[in-house]
C-alpha cells in the first residue's frame, strides 16, 4: 500500500483496468502540466492487478475496459473530479 494509503499511476491504461476492476479514484494530481497522476484508495490486491496487467495477464472483460479507458479519458480531461 501506499504511503498515505493511496495509489498513483500516470498511466491511462493502468487507471482504466483498477477502475474496472473496482478501485476508488480519489483524485487526480495535476500539479505537473505535463503529467498528471489518478490518485486510487489503495486496496491490498492493487499490488497483484498491476502486475498482472503489466505482465500481459490481466484478466477481464474487454467492453468494460474500453469504458473504463474512456472513464479515465474523461476525469483526466474534466475540470473537477
Amino acid at each position: 500500500m501506499g504511503v498515505d494509503g493511496n495509489y498513483r499511476t500516470s498511466d491511462l491504461y493502468v487507471a482504466a483496468y483498477l477502475l474496472s476492476k473496482g478501485l476508488q479514484i480519489q483524485g487526480i494530481d495535476r500539479h505537473n502540466p505535463r503529467r498528471s497522476e489518478f490518485i486510487f484508495i489503495d486496496r491490498e490486491d492493487r499490488p497483484k492487478l498491476v502486475q498482472s496487467f503489466l505482465c500481459g495477464q490481466a484478466v477481464g472483460n474487454l467492453p468494460d475496459f474500453i469504458y473504463y479507458i474512456r472513464k479515465a479519458k474523461r476525469l483526466l480531461y474534466s475540470v473537477e473530479v
